[in-house]
C-alpha cells in the first residue's frame, strides 16, 4: 500500500503547467501582435479611404469641366441667318428666363450664353427658351458647387442643378481677340474664356494641413479660406477660345 502512494505522488510531481509568469508573457505578447495587425489594417483602410477620395474629386473636378467647356464652345452656333442680336454671350436671358444678370466687368463666378440647335423641333433663327437655347454656369458659394441653369424646367426655384459638388472656387477671366482682358461689360468683345476649377476631397484629412494659395494666371488668390484647412485639393486651368460669330440676317 506505502508503494502504491510513494508511486502516485512521483506521477503527481512530474506533470507541469504554465506558470503564471509564462502565462503573462504569451498575453504580452499576443496583445502586441494583435495591434500591430490592427494598426497595419487601419492604416490601410485609411489609405485606401484617401484613394477613393482623391479620385472621387479628380473625376468630379474633369467631369464638370469637360461639360462645362464642351457648352461654352457651343457658345453662339448659329447655322443659318438670325432674327436678333441675342446669340453668344448674353448679360441676361429673355423671359421666362430673366432670372438674373450678368456683369463681364465684376462677376466672375457665373457667365451666360446662348445658341441656336436649329433642329426639326424648333426655329433657326430664334432663341427660344424652352429648348436648352439659354445656358449658364454659375459657382454656388453657399453650397459649394458648380450649377448649371436649366431653360427647359418650368419651376424657378429649381432651373440651377448639379454640375459638380465639392467646389471651392469657379472664376472666369474673359479676353478679346488680342488676348487682353475684358474690363468692360461688353459680351460682344468676348473671345477668350479662362476657367479655374478649384475642387475638394468629400472629407477632409485630420493629418493633412493644407499648405497651398491656389490663384489663377492672373494671380488671384481664388481661396483664401482654404490654406490651414485639412482638406486635399486640385486645381484646372484652361483657356478656350470662342469661334462661333454672329450671322447677321440679310
Amino acid at each position: 500500500m506505502e508503494v502504491k502512494q510513494i508511486r502516485v505522488a512521483s506521477k503527481r510531481k512530474t506533470q507541469s503547467g504554465f506558470t503564471i509568469i509564462e502565462i503573462m508573457i504569451a498575453l504580452a505578447i499576443s496583445s502586441v501582435l494583435v495591434t500591430a495587425v490592427y494598426q497595419t489594417f487601419h492604416s490601410q483602410q485609411q489609405t485606401y479611404a484617401l484613394q477613393s477620395e482623391a479620385a472621387a474629386m479628380e473625376q468630379n473636378l474633369r467631369g464638370g469641366l469637360y461639360l462645362l467647356t464642351k457648352e461654352l464652345r457651343s457658345a453662339g452656333y448659329n447655322p443659318k441667318p438670325a432674327t436678333t442680336n441675342d446669340f453668344r454671350f448674353v448679360t441676361s436671358f429673355s423671359a421666362p428666363n430673366n432670372l438674373f444678370v450678368v456683369n463681364y466687368a465684376a462677376d466672375h463666378s457665373i457667365v451666360a450664353f446662348t445658341l441656336d440647335t436649329c433642329d426639326k423641333t424648333d426655329a433657326c433663327g430664334v432663341i427660344e427658351p424652352d429648348m436648352n437655347e439659354q445656358i449658364a454656369y454659375r459657382f454656388n458659394d453657399a453650397q459649394k458647387r458648380l450649377e448649371r441653369f436649366n431653360s427647359k424646367e418650368k419651376d424657378p426655384t429649381k432651373k440651377w442643378e448639379i454640375v459638380a459638388s465639392n467646389i471651392d472656387a469657379v472664376y472666369f477671366t474673359y479676353f478679346d481677340q488680342n488676348q487682353k482682358k475684358i474690363t468692360t461689360n461688353d459680351p460682344a468683345n468676348i473671345e477668350y474664356v479662362e476657367i479655374s476649377l478649384l475642387a475638394r476631397t468629400g472629407k477632409q484629412d485630420s493629418k493633412y494641413t493644407n499648405p497651398h494659395v491656389y490663384t489663377n494666371k492672373e494671380g488671384i488668390n481664388l481661396c483664401p479660406a482654404c490654406v490651414g484647412d485639412h482638406y486635399r485639393r486640385r486645381l484646372l486651368t484652361t483657356t478656350i477660345q470662342i469661334r462661333n460669330k454672329l450671322i447677321p440676317s440679310s
